[in-house]
């Protein structure tokens, strides 16, 4: 036994000199050769490994370089883009941009995106379906910031329920009632709006950032963004921004289609229904997600759509920033809280330049406490949280 752990222990010995005096003799001759190599090496070891510690710092200080040009060519189209319009473009009869309410929840972010695309598009012609509950204060408003308001009809699953004489099923055995958002089909009446040749559908809680003019050129018969984001596959499309061609037998097939659904199976919602319309045809074309951005931050920043949780939408939540903070705003972009700060300098200016604040003052969105408090819209994001 004892024999066994000497050979052992001779073995190691061997083996640690075999290695031992190769490497010294190689360090010793490395030195005398190249004094200079050795201390190069550790030092450019030393710096390897820092680079690689400091890489995502060197990132985020490229991402904030990227945000900050974003933040002046904002400000630089803010200023001069429809100085830049008059002289560079025609404007065009032949299409227009639309948006669609069914009462006064959605008029003030419908305010927000009329001003955007009064600021930044050159193309001026603004339709706002509205309908019967919509308040005759909130329509003036509207007209104020540039819309022209059209009385519709407001469309949705318990419209169709209706006109169906059916009454949603109750009971275990019940069928889903399927997406039930309160007015969300009005749009389709846009099919019918022949007169253009394009129109692009933004809903009321989407805010443009630059010029996005050229989607008027797609010659497709539709176009939208599709629901995948950065992280999130998503085989559907947002209906937050819908480019299309109207014509009236597109219109009915697509109220054909919600009908023969509704009748068989549930009521889909109208992005579902538009998705199965168009895309089993392979008739729309993919935009790239930067015209519909929602709940993250991403470049090129063409849009913003408050669409669902990420920042709450601006106007119904607990926090908001005063007016002099959000006058005080100056970029860059950086966190979708940031977008929040954007919606309300935007508004609180629309206000001011429309002469809307005694209108404003007189809504259930108006708190005096918050617009004129000492409080960061940050310290109470974090009170939130």
């Amino acid at each position: 036994m004892r024999d066994t752990k000497t050979r052992e222990k001779g073995s190691r010995r061997t083996v640690f000199l075999a290695t031992f005096i190769p490497i010294t003799i190689v360090v010793i001759f490395l030195v005398l050769w190249r004094p200079m190599l050795l201390p190069y090496f550790f030092r450019y070891t030393k710096l390897t490994i820092s680079e690689y510690v400091n890489d995502k710092q060197r990132f985020l200080d490229n991402e904030l370089e990227a945000a900050l040009k974003e933040w002046r060519m904002y400000q630089l189209e803010r200023q001069f883009g429809q100085e830049w319009c008059k002289r560079n473009v025609k404007p065009r009869s032949d299409v227009t941009w639309l948006t669609a309410m069914v009462n006064d929840d959605f008029a003030i972010p419908a305010l927000v995106l009329g001003h955007s695309i009064r600021t930044f598009s050159c193309q001026q012609n603004m339709i706002a379906f509205v309908s019967n509950k919509v308040s005759a204060g909130a329509r003036k408003a509207l007209e104020r910031v540039g819309w022209d308001t059209r009385l519709v009809e407001g469309m949705d699953c318990d419209w169709l329920d209706a006109r169906l004489g059916s009454k949603q099923d109750t009971g275990f055995f019940a069928r889903p009632g399927g997406n039930r958002i309160k007015g969300t089909h009005t749009r389709f009446h846009a099919w019918n709006y022949t007169e253009f040749s394009k129109i692009i559908y933004v809903d009321a809680d989407y805010m443009l950032t630059t010029n996005i003019d050229k989607l008027f050129d797609i010659p497709d018969d539709f176009a939208a963004a599709p629901g995948s984001r950065p992280g999130v596959l998503d085989p559907c499309f947002n209906a937050g921004l819908l480019v299309f061609r109207p014509d009236t037998k597109f219109y009915q097939e697509i109220m054909d289609l919600w009908w023969e659904t509704t009748k068989k199976d549930t009521c889909p919602n109208d992005q579902v229904l538009l998705w199965h319309y168009y895309a089993d045809a392979g008739n729309w074309k993919a935009l790239p997600y930067a015209f519909n951005i929602r709940r993250i931050i991403y470049r090129p920043l063409n849009s913003f759509h408050f669409a669902c949780c990420v920042p709450p939408k601006p106007w119904s939540a607990k926090c908001r920033p005063s007016r002099k903070e959000a006058e005080a705003y100056n970029g860059p972009i950086l966190v979708p809280d940031d977008m929040s700060l954007v919606f309300w300098k935007n508004l609180y200016e629309l206000l001011k330049t429309n002469n809307l604040d005694e209108w404003w003052r007189t809504t259930k969105f108006f708190r005096a406490s918050e617009e004129f408090s000492a409080v960061t819209f940050s310290d109470c994001r974090k009170q939130e949280s």
